[in-house]
């Protein structure tokens, strides 16, 4: 299967990098990503999370981070480069929903760190999933002194409906669990923060590759050349994706980078 050169490939993080059961990166992996250096193509985080959560894969050498779902990129050299925050309209809206109509856990990130608004079993339980500290709990009202990149909306998803609907009017939402929503600016994907790295680096769309298996990586997988789907995704995400591979246990990222011949 021939393909021409791979300029790039973009990773998401949970899910895909990390296996989902054993929240580590598998060894084949970690090996494909020194011999995609080795053959400088260049390596790049994709992720929901803040530029602070996906540091410790720093020392695996990517050329660059697509944080708060394409809001926050920072490239190689850990200098922020692109940022898009959420408009201070929505959060005061958002803030007279919370105090009047309906209260549930709000996550908020900022340039200056995250907080939430409130620590129930659902937060604790998701934050344990994914092995990473609950942030500090603050009032909801420290977001109006914020730019705010992204916000975590612990939500269904009729409420979510209601949300972006009405309240965050300028705002779109993406759900990778069934928990929560992230939140951004409208507009803003892991699209957006790919084609930041396409100018920075001189790359071609149809020269890359990317992995994912979230909601919120369906933009980024049409977007790639060969957009790749681990087994763990939904269908709604397997749809958007040129291949769907293993899960990261069962060596997908590995697997699907032979099976076209770019590693």
């Amino acid at each position: 299967m021939s393909h021409p050169k791979v300029q790039a490939v973009f990773f998401d993080i949970d899910g895909t990098l990390l296996g989902l059961k054993s929240k580590a990166i598998p060894d084949s992996t970690i090996e494909a990503l020194a011999i995609l250096k080795a053959k400088g193509v260049k390596i790049i985080v994709s992720t929901g999370r803040s530029y602070e959560h996906a540091q410790f894969l720093a020392p695996y050498g990517f050329d660059g981070f697509i944080t708060f779902n394409g809001s926050y990129c920072v490239d190689g050299q850990g200098q922020p480069f692109f940022r898009h925050t959420i408009d201070a309209d929505d959060i005061r809206i958002l803030h007279n929903h919370l105090s009047t109509v309906d209260n549930f856990p709000v996550g908020v990130m900022t340039t200056e760190g995250s907080f939430i608004s409130d620590i129930t079993d659902d937060v604790t339980a998701i934050f344990e999933l994914l092995k990473l500290e609950v942030p500090r709990p603050e009032p909801f009202t420290e977001a109006l002194n914020n730019e705010v990149l992204q916000l975590n909306l612990f939500v269904d998803e009729d409420k979510e409906s209601h949300i972006i609907n009405h309240v965050l009017k300028n705002c779109e939402s993406s759900r990778w669990c069934p928990v929560f929503i992230d939140v951004n600016a409208r507009g803003i994907s892991k699209k957006i923060g790919m084609e930041q790295f396409f100018a920075r680096y001189g790359l071609s769309a149809g020269r890359t590759m990317a992995f994912g298996d979230g909601g919120n990586d369906i933009q980024m997988l049409r977007t790639a050349g060969v957009g790749v789907a681990m087994a763990n995704a939904g269908d709604h995400v397997k749809v958007a994706a040129d291949y769907v591979t293993g899960t990261t246990e069962e060596d997908g990222i590995w697997n699907a980078l032979k099976r076209y011949e770019i590693i």
